[in-house]
């Protein structure tokens, strides 16, 4: 693909406003000059701005579309005025496949329910809203405003499978299958499913091609495709992958999506909602400066570009005090852009996110349900853990799986033949293999276990005493364990029906985890829900069962942190740069449901850090401040001990 503006911005700001049927000033107090003014300060590279939201009115006079009944002046005229005096890009934020206005003038063009109710929001992906709505109000935007992109929102995460005549008929017509499943329980529903997610593809693939087919330099994006909530291979020609990550629990929702974007092969962003709110969109609360330079630095120290989200008022003005405060959080991105951008990840763990897994466990079409849970909670085990971590689909880990020290398996379920040969090998050849729960299954001889079809039980079946031994004390993990017993593994820890440890403790006669030596490599299995349990506790003795195990298998070539779990660690390089990220995750006061904003960032420490490297560094500093930093060589292994670490800092070896 044609290199096209998106590939080199750093920070860029959106804005979106939704409007709708009752707004009555829209656009009244928009001006060029008080745009730029706001703008210059902040010195973004893009801007992107609502011309269309979920209640499907254009915010600006179409000719196309049907526009809000409130608009006085067109503010997208003044949006593009400014952005093209500062000679930067303008984007729309556009509403696809959510289109409420549309159906009320087109309810043919509504998605059937399951119940067989049409949607009032929701277009149906066959029908003509795509070609004979959607496509020529983005051509209009095109050459009447000269626009540079479109940010496609509502679209994968507001699609669901369509039961209206169109879709029935053409499922039928591709499948030779007659009966329409409309449940899990029923015959042909994972291709019901599949062929309903091939109709968003095909939608979004006609808008972008319409978009590049009238001026190739303007960039189609849909908001969330090809992301976590989509771990397909990259088949559509969007330009790139972006996504808003939630306004409540912003740093840990981004940590989770940056770990696998920046695997994904094309550029991308993350936007951060500048406002918050308790969770029920009641109110809406202005970040601190460190929430939003904390969630920036998430992004930044995994080779995204940040977005930072505000609204307008209604009637055309910015809040100019959050324009002073977004322009700090710039400030602070720029500082650390010469060594976060362009910057490439320098493989250590890498996580299965396995599609056939994650397609048969989550909330159709492409929303996460609970079958990501395993995934973010593996990410979380080996980050807090001090190793850095990548989220990989089966693809990239057939693909890329020698090129990292562990590959982790969390759970998953319908692991290919291909795959599992592939893990295999790479286990003979010298790699690290963690798989856990039911993955476990279908790699028995490589782990040296053999599966018995009893289920472990707690003591008088108590299932919520079983637990795993840490130390002296004991950790319950609750969920469905395996009978595994042990063959020929090197090291065996067991299940314990009771939580008493030691001299008193209860075995159930299986195993809850094992390490075996198998070529080359190690494999290790844990026989039951372990990182779905971290992912929903973050019990501190499950972190440590986690690390010592990880201490077990003995794992070459990692680089390894000691530092609070409070810290993410991210390994990069570039050009002749090696670099430790390192993301302070805390703050004070401790978030809680009914505390749920990050109001400051204190400095963390001490961090220790062990990094393998062929010989000796010529220099170890800190960046962006250029500070000098305590370290050793020795055997190998360069060892480097910062005494604290602020919201983002990045330990840099020449």
């Amino acid at each position: 693909m044609a290199k096209q503006w998106h590939d080199d911005v750093f920070f860029g700001l959106h804005f979106d406003i939704h409007a709708n049927e009752t707004d009555r000033d829209l656009g009244k107090y928009a001006d060029r000059a008080e745009l730029l003014e706001q703008f210059r300060k902040i010195g973004p590279d893009f801007v992107q701005c609502d011309c269309k939201g979920h209640p499907g009115y254009a915010s600006y006079p179409s000719k196309t579309a049907i526009s809000a009944p409130g608009i006085v002046k067109d503010a997208l005229r003044e949006w593009r005025e400014a952005t093209k005096e500062m000679g930067i890009p303008l984007v729309m934020h556009y509403s696809g496949v959510w289109d409420a206005a549309a159906l009320q003038q087109h309810p043919e063009w509504a998605l059937v329910q399951e119940d067989g109710n049409p949607s009032e929001t929701l277009t149906c992906p066959l029908s003509g809203y795509t070609d004979e709505y959607m496509i020529p109000q983005l051509l209009e935007l095109i050459t009447e405003y000269g626009v540079d992109g479109f940010w496609v929102d509502g679209e994968n995460w507001a699609s669901a499978p369509c039961y209206c005549h169109r879709c029935t008929a053409t499922f039928r017509e591709k499948t030779g299958y007659t009966e329409i499943p409309h449940s899990a329980k029923d015959p042909h529903w994972d291709e019901w499913l599949q062929f309903s997610r091939e109709n968003f593809e095909d939608h979004v693939k006609r808008y972008t091609d319409a978009v590049h087919t009238c001026n190739p330099a303007c960039t189609s994006c849909s908001n969330w495709m090809y992301t976590v909530r989509e771990p397909d291979e990259i088949t559509v020609p969007i330009d790139y992958i972006s996504g808003d990550f939630s306004w409540i629990w912003s740093a840990g929702r981004a940590l989770l999506e940056t770990k696998f974007l920046d695997t994904r092969g094309k550029k991308w962003d993350l936007m951060a909602w500048g406002f918050t709110s308790h969770g029920t969109m009641d109110e809406w609360v202005f970040k601190s400066l460190d929430a939003l330079c904390q969630e920036a630095g998430v992004v930044m120290a995994n080779g995204g570009a940040v977005t930072i989200y505000d609204t307008p008022n209604r009637w055309g003005t910015l809040v100019k005090w959050h324009m002073d405060d977004i322009a700090e959080v710039a400030r602070f991105c720029r500082a650390r852009q010469p060594f976060c951008q362009g910057s490439q990840v320098v493989p250590q763990a890498a996580i299965l996110h396995n599609a056939a897994h994650f397609y048969s466990q989550n909330s159709p079409l492409f929303n996460f349900g609970e079958a990501v849970q395993p995934v973010e909670g593996a990410l979380h085990a080996v980050n807090q853990n001090g190793i850095a971590a990548n989220i990989l689909t089966a693809g990239d880990m057939l693909r890329h799986a020698e090129e990292y020290p562990l590959c982790v398996i969390p759970e998953q379920t319908r692991i290919s033949k291909e795959l599992h040969g592939r893990l295999a090998e790479y286990v003979k050849n010298g790699g690290a293999l963690l798989l856990s729960g039911e993955s476990c299954k279908e790699f028995a001889e490589e782990l040296g276990v053999q599966f018995t079809d009893e289920e472990p039980k707690g003591y008088y079946d108590i299932d919520r005493d079983l637990s795993v031994e840490v130390g002296r004390r004991t950790q319950p993990v609750v969920g469905k364990w395996f009978g595994a017993k042990n063959v020929s593994a090197d090291i065996v820890k067991p299940l314990l029906a009771s939580r008493d440890s030691g001299p008193d403790r209860k075995e159930t006669g299986f195993a809850a985890a094992t390490v075996k030596r198998c070529g080359k490599g190690v494999i290790a299995g844990l026989y039951g829900p372990a990182f779905r349990g971290f992912f929903l506790s973050h019990y501190p003795m499950l972190r440590r069962f986690f690390r010592e195990l990880l201490d077990d298998m003995a794992i070459p070539g990692l680089v390894r942190a000691e530092a609070s779990s409070s810290v993410s660690i991210s390994v990069r390089k570039k050009e002749n740069q090696l670099q430790v990220h390192f993301v302070n995750l805390g703050c004070d006061p401790a978030t809680a449901p009914g505390s749920s904003s990050v109001e400051f960032v204190p400095d963390i420490g001490p961090v220790t850090v062990a990094i393998p490297l062929d010989s000796a560094p010529k220099s170890v500093c800190v960046q962006p401040e250029g500070r000098s930093v305590e370290w050793s060589y020795k055997d190998g292994i360069l060892t480097a001990r910062l005494p604290r670490i602020g919201i983002h800092d990045i330990l840099v070896i020449q």
